[in-house]
């Protein structure tokens, strides 16, 4: 996750707290590896406040993901965490980091809270997809902005919208379907009022192709996660995998 070094000097208060989200209830398979997930991270334990577990307590069909245009399973986790009530009351931010997104830069967590920082007012921040397509393979929905990235707690119109999203859109990925409702001309006029408060940012690059640094460089030197399955060499050597 990060090493002292990159979370800041111990006399430092951590300033984040890190929370494993698994879909099943307690007492699954999953709980024999996460029980303690602090001793999990060894000394990187100290970047954060508290490191927790938090069940989901998702059936089978509400964990059931096929990808495309069924997202039932990820939508299902996405809202175990916006629609909590008490999350809203307790924490300032979340960032959605799913289990394919790589922190590649040093001390991350300090440009999570930069990045949460500024500009005031904004509910998201997140990337679009990279690489570059060519235009005769661009859709409307490709314009969409990823789920990986930062989400404004505590906020009663940002809520509204995502509900409003996800009973008109169903099992469709939140993603996207945010966008497309965005930008359907009947909703215009909700788009006048909050468009101003998604923002595209380079702080996390969303990849569909095999990464490697040299090409997250290319599209930004600033980038410091990466969301993407599949990775060159490079990168498998500097996480040391076989």
């Amino acid at each position: 996750i990060c090493g002292k070094a990159d979370c800041g000097a111990p006399q430092e208060a951590p300033s984040a707290d890190l929370v494993f989200l698994l879909a099943d209830a307690p007492g699954g398979p999953a709980d024999e590896w996460a029980a303690n997930p602090a001793s999990m991270l060894g000394g990187s334990a100290g970047c954060f406040g508290r490191v927790w577990l938090r069940h989901a307590n998702l059936s089978k069909e509400q964990q059931h993901y096929i990808g495309g245009w069924d997202n039932t399973g990820p939508n299902h986790l996405f809202h175990n965490i916006l629609d909590d009530d008490e999350l809203h009351s307790r924490y300032d931010f979340v960032f959605w980091m799913e289990t394919d997104v790589l922190p590649i830069a040093p001390r991350w967590l300090r440009r999570l809270e930069e990045e949460a920082r500024a500009p005031r007012g904004f509910w998201r921040k997140g990337p679009l997809q990279q690489p570059t397509l060519r235009h005769s393979m661009v859709s409307t929905h490709h314009y969409h902005m990823n789920s990986v990235g930062l989400y404004r707690l505590n906020q009663p119109c940002y809520r509204e919208l995502l509900r409003r999203v996800s009973a008109e859109s169903g099992d469709a990925p939140h993603d996207v379907s945010t966008h497309l409702f965005l930008h359907d001309p009947r909703n215009f006029h909700i788009f006048q009022h909050v468009a101003h408060r998604f923002l595209y940012t380079d702080f996390v690059q969303n990849r569909l192709d095999e990464w490697s640094f040299a090409s997250i460089r290319q599209v930004s030197a600033d980038t410091a996660f990466v969301h993407g399955k599949t990775f060159a060499d490079d990168v498998r050597r500097a996480r040391q995998l076989p």
